[in-house]
């Protein structure tokens, strides 16, 4: 009888233990699945970081057709002002940012396709895409009335044999065309058009690494027609978009910082080919119009290209350190935890 009892008594305290232990198993699993979550996170947050910055200078010279390509102002082309201030900035860009690798789309004065461009950048898996240009505005055209004058003309009455050629003369306007310089000026700095989404969102899936994070992970599906993959690239590129945008903005307050006018962040109806093709923020900066001859002088000049640089390094600089800091934030609260 007393065996039983023991016995009984045994097999409840097993059956009591049951649930306390199950209890802790899942309450282990749901810690660890956390961790791996909040691991997730923190990583996801470092991806942030400014590794590589592409610089990309426009256009370039065409030797094959003896010609330079771009606008071209009374004594200055394009492709020269972008290429001077380019050099300027990755100089000042390797001097501040010693850790950042900073990369040339077009290292020489001649001209680069901008396929190249956009393949060089992706195929670098550049984090920051900066385009330097220079803009053009056509003289401004009037066409004035001066007056009037009498015109001879001929014209034919009658019929068959009786048909008469007659002289008339009348009175027509006389206008003269009149063309003046454009006083458009200032600083744009162009993100790529909204509307464009679709072919950003193409080269994200095509070049873009968006597995960069979980390159050791052999489970992850990597179907880029996946629905999940999909939406992960849609966000993606209103990051970049959003991420663009910021970095123009503030580009344009430097400029505004040295005395430049600012004609605002925008984006072109067309679109801008370079900036829709890389899997990444991408600028284009206007440095000024060389149409206007106060503003070609100083792009021209050492002084004012070195500001120009200057200012986008700062911006750059101002950038880097605002998408950097919440992964540094969030690092140090692991640390503290």
């Amino acid at each position: 009888m007393l065996t039983e009892v023991l016995t009984q008594r045994i097999v409840t305290m097993k059956k009591n233990w049951y649930l306390p232990v199950f209890s802790l198993l899942m309450i282990s699993l749901t810690i660890l699945s956390f961790t791996v979550k909040k691991k997730s996170y923190t990583s996801t947050s470092s991806a942030a970081k400014i590794n590589t910055i592409v610089v990309d200078a426009g256009h370039g010279f065409r030797c094959e057709n003896g010609c330079r390509h771009g606008s071209t102002g009374e004594n200055v082309s394009e492709d020269q002002i972008s290429y001077e201030v380019s050099k300027k900035v990755v100089a000042e860009l390797s001097k501040q940012l010693p850790d950042v690798k900073v990369l040339e789309s077009r290292p020489t004065p001649f001209f680069v396709s901008n396929h190249a461009r956009a393949e060089f950048a992706n195929a670098n898996k550049g984090n920051l895409f900066i385009s330097i240009h220079c803009n053009f505005a056509n003289k401004l055209r009037e066409v004035k009335r001066e007056g009037s004058r009498k015109e001879t003309y001929y014209t034919y009455i009658g019929k068959g044999k009786s048909k008469k050629r007659v002289k008339k003369t009348r009175t027509v306007p006389v206008y003269k065309t009149y063309y003046y310089p454009n006083p458009a000026h200032g600083t744009e700095t162009y993100v790529f058009a909204a509307h464009k989404t679709d072919d950003k969102e193409g080269i994200i899936k095509e070049e873009g690494d968006i597995f960069e994070n979980e390159k050791d992970d052999s489970t992850i599906n990597t179907n880029i027609n996946d629905p999940i993959i999909k939406q992960r690239v849609a966000l993606w590129t209103k990051q970049f978009f959003s991420s663009s945008v910021k970095l123009a903005s503030i580009v344009e307050e430097e400029f505004v910082n040295i005395g430049r006018f600012s004609r605002g962040v925008k984006q072109r109806q067309v679109g801008i080919w370079v900036l829709q093709a890389t899997a990444m923020p991408s600028i284009l900066i206007e440095l000024g119009f060389l149409s206007n001859s106060d503003e070609e002088a100083f792009l021209m000049s050492s002084n004012g290209q070195q500001q120009m640089a200057e200012s986008i390094v700062k911006a750059i600089n101002r950038y880097k350190e605002l998408v950097e800091k919440p992964a540094v934030q969030q690092t140090g609260n692991n640390q503290k935890k």
